[in-house]
């Protein structure tokens, strides 16, 4: 597919389902009963576009499984807990992308601080601010990434880039230098 045939809508769409998709996969894990959408019937003609998005979502999670094993990174986003306000939230994910680079990568780091806030949240009995987290990630999405996603081609791009073990090691890799850059700021500002 072009660029110019993707459409901002299409790309914000499909961030949706995954990051919603994602999130509801890591809500299973606490046995939350947030439910942040209802799956519909699949009509035939969106069963190629399920599968894509099926697809997608499993290199997404594969990705994000093996930032579990990075403790800084899990230990910046227990220290903003409780997330108090979109404020407190957008400056953990603007760290992320501080130095201006965006990748898939990223996004997969993204997906994974929206994904174990959401668990702390339905933990907490908070399924509201669960919804909100999805609501000011699509927010950032829409202002930060979507120029740059339509640039790849899409979110079809993103299966070929995650699909390599060196890009889950990336990401872990990304990760942890973000997190140094995050817990350099976390003294800076306390002192």
């Amino acid at each position: 597919m072009e660029n110019h045939a993707i459409s901002d809508d299409q790309i914000l769409h499909r961030g949706e389902v995954i990051l919603n998709g994602f999130i509801q996969e890591e809500l299973k894990s606490c046995e939350s009963e947030v439910t942040l959408f209802e799956q519909p019937g699949i009509r035939e003609e969106e069963e190629e576009e399920t599968r894509l998005l099926q697809e997608i979502a499993l290199q997404v999670r594969r990705t994000a499984q093996t930032l579990q094993r990075d403790t800084e990174l899990n230990h910046a986003i227990d220290s903003k807990w409780p997330l108090s306000s979109k404020d407190s939230y957008w400056k953990l994910v603007n760290k992320v992308f501080e130095d201006g680079v965006i990748s898939w990568e990223r996004i997969v780091v993204l997906f994974y601080i929206a994904g174990k806030i959401s668990v702390k949240l339905a933990s907490a009995h908070l399924p509201q601010r669960v919804r909100d987290i999805v609501s000011w990630t699509l927010d950032f999405f829409r202002r930060n990434l979507l120029d740059w996603i339509r640039e790849q081609g899409g979110w079809e791009s993103i299966i070929a880039c995650l699909s390599t073990p060196f890009s889950q090691m990336a990401a872990v890799f990304l990760s942890g230098i973000l997190l140094g850059g995050f817990v350099v700021w976390r003294i800076k500002r306390n002192n």
